[in-house]
């Protein structure tokens, strides 16, 4: 389906955006793949670096309402089964790892960072914390993906919460 066709101008940017160098350069380099579209939803998955009983990538769903002007807020997700990914099999690790994929705040409904929608709320010391994670409405899905990309391949990354 083309950006044209569709109804919600929100799903019209963000699939020009999956267009764009930035998305496809990430699809391209294996860092990230487009599972599915649902507007608002957006299912894509996350490669992660190789540790022992850990799967090579991670999906997530993106919650999209109201993109770019808002932020997405995003969730780990079993993609086969459509439902979310059950916390033994959610990717886990130490320092940035363990504080990013908390689930002793807002349980599995978010991720713990500066770029996600939900997270952000009440966090307004992130804004000057971390200025290169917070989104803008001029900003695409590209900066959750390197986040994510980028904390799933640090030292951080342990495996799976169950190992």
């Amino acid at each position: 389906m083309s950006a044209t066709n569709v109804t919600h101008p929100d799903e019209r940017v963000f699939r020009v955006h999956l267009e764009g160098g930035p998305f496809q350069s990430g699809v391209d380099r294996g860092r990230w793949r487009l599972i599915a579209i649902t507007w608002p939803y957006v299912v894509i998955a996350v490669s992660a670096a190789v540790r022992e009983g850990a799967p090579a990538e991670y999906a997530l769903r993106f919650d999209c309402v109201n993109y770019p002007n808002a932020a997405p807020t995003a969730r780990f997700w079993d993609a086969e089964n459509d439902r979310p990914l059950p916390l033994g099999q959610r990717p886990w690790g130490t320092g940035r790892i363990a504080l990013a994929f908390r689930v002793d705040w807002k349980g599995d409904q978010c991720l713990y960072l500066p770029c996600d929608r939900e997270a952000l709320s009440g966090h307004d010391g992130w804004r000057t914390q971390y200025p290169w994670m917070i989104w803008h409405a001029s900003s695409d899905i590209t900066l959750y993906l390197w986040i994510l990309y980028d904390l799933l391949h640090s030292r951080d990354y342990t495996g799976i919460r169950g190992a």
